[in-house]
């Protein structure tokens, strides 16, 4: 076989390898948990720490107005039994349940503003607990995906890395030398078919004499555009 032909088969073998190992890479920074589930869990965390606060303020909350209430209930019953007490007596409890009224009546409103704090927290939770639950679930389907392309293009990274190296081996050590050197200067691809009279590379037209050597002449043929190596079967 010509040695550019044994130089094009090692080609498409390189190509294959790099195509392959680029696709790993991704693989790679793909199966990292993705920025939208990484800050709707930090999202979700947040929501969760302000439940809790407002559980808390709530509980509080309902221990104040459950208080200034049983106070009032006992500072009402004094206050209407009228027992034992003088009109001064009973003019200052008339002010203390008046003053225990205002302070239920604040009370009640705190308990209120804790209560909305409480559902709009708790809704919040549910909410992005369902969106961190989507994105969890799509993620780990994601990941089952890459583990299985990972593994199937190991197995076909390895075969294509024994193929080249069959392949360097029974190439003319001064055609490697070329194509090691050629093949950093032109993207990885030191050889070009010639596809209707033309570079497959670059696209340009290969004059009629080039045609001819590279399909007959066991000399290197090269593209007068791109410097690459041409072959034609």
């Amino acid at each position: 076989m010509r040695p550019v032909m044994l130089l094009a088969q090692l080609s498409e073998i390189d190509l294959t390898v790099e195509a392959l190992k680029a696709r790993l890479t991704e693989i790679a920074q793909e199966a990292r948990e993705p920025e939208a589930l990484t800050q709707t869990r930090a999202v979700s965390a947040a929501a969760q720490t302000e439940q809790a606060r407002c559980r808390k303020v709530q509980v509080e909350r309902e221990v104040e107005q459950g208080r200034i209430a049983n106070h009032l209930a006992q500072a009402e019953k004094g206050l209407y039994s009228g027992k034992g007490k003088s009109p001064k007596e009973l003019e200052a409890a008339e002010l203390d349940v008046q003053q225990l009224r205002r302070q239920l009546a604040h009370a009640d409103d705190e308990l209120l503003e804790a209560l909305v704090c409480m559902e709009t927290a708790t809704a919040a939770v549910e909410t992005n607990n369902a969106d961190l639950a989507r994105l969890t679930v799509e993620w780990e389907a994601l990941r089952m995906q890459l583990r299985a392309e990972h593994t199937r293009l190991k197995a076909q990274l390895a075969n294509e890395q024994t193929q080249q190296l069959a392949a360097r081996k029974v190439t003319p050590d001064a055609s490697l030398v070329v194509y090691d050197a050629l093949r950093p200067r032109r993207a990885g691809r030191a050889v070009a078919a010639v596809d209707g009279g033309e570079c497959s590379a670059c696209g340009v037209a290969v004059p009629q004499s080039k045609l001819e050597a590279a399909r007959e002449g066991d000399e290197f043929v090269y593209c007068g555009n791109c410097g690459r190596i041409l072959w034609s079967d």
